[in-house]
């Protein structure tokens, strides 16, 4: 399966049809009692987010470094860094069968690595897009997860995208295990014709986050300020 996952990235890599890659700067209080949260006070967060697509996939990878002035909760640590690549391979397209307009647009071999310094999981599954009234963008994936630390688990990853009219728009991904419900979603205004950018795109506004620990019934619910400069 590893074989598999690294030889995805390298062609995604190199026969990349289209891209986009954004910068995001979140600022909130996580004083809850998951590992997510702090020992005391705010948490700074800077993630880069890059989505590409290929001749036979698509591939979405993302790296999150979080400063924390009094330390995370558990490990007590200032700087914590953690990411995802997640790369997918079309049966529709080496098959050549040509995408649907019914409600499931395309399927997909679905392969995830989730890592950090001490954490590690690998995911492989399955995954569609699919046509979703008022979503631009919505899709599906269903994964076997085998990690480090926790028990083997299912994940069901849910990605969205919704415009609503010329300046907001939604967006956000929910992902549901056993052991753990993660949800993050996006509320962005834009600001390009206010600054008058011309190149990428700027936007501000919120991102709610909730996760919950099944096992502790601990719950994280925080509201964070958000800046985003897409290009």
């Amino acid at each position: 399966m590893k074989r598999l996952l690294f030889a995805s990235l390298i062609t995604a890599a190199q026969l990349s049809a289209f891209s986009a890659t954004n910068l995001q700067y979140l600022y909130g209080k996580f004083e809850g009692p998951t590992f997510l949260d702090t020992q005391s006070g705010n948490k700074h967060t800077i993630t880069a987010e890059h989505y590409r697509t290929w001749e036979y996939g698509d591939l979405f990878a993302f790296a999150d470094y979080v400063y924390a002035p009094n330390g995370l909760r558990f490990s007590g640590d200032k700087n914590d860094l953690y990411g995802e690549i997640s790369p997918r391979i079309s049966f529709n397209k080496i098959a050549g069968i040509p995408v649907s307009d019914g409600f499931i647009k395309e399927w997909y071999a679905a392969f995830q690595y989730n890592g950090s310094d001490t954490y590690h999981a690998w995911l492989y599954g399955f995954g569609t897009d699919m046509n979703v009234p008022g979503f631009s963008v919505f899709g599906l994936n269903l994964y076997r997860k085998v990690q480090n630390i926790g028990n083997e688990t299912y994940q069901l990853s849910a990605n969205y995208y919704a415009p609503l009219g010329e300046k907001w728009h939604f967006e956000g991904f929910t992902d549901w295990t056993t052991c753990d419900f993660l949800s993050q979603n996006q509320l962005l205004f834009n600001l390009n014709s206010v600054f008058g950018i011309k190149e990428g795109k700027l936007e501000i506004g919120t991102e709610w986050h909730y996760y919950h620990e099944n096992s502790y019934r601990n719950d994280n619910d925080v509201f964070q300020a958000m800046l985003k400069y897409s290009w």
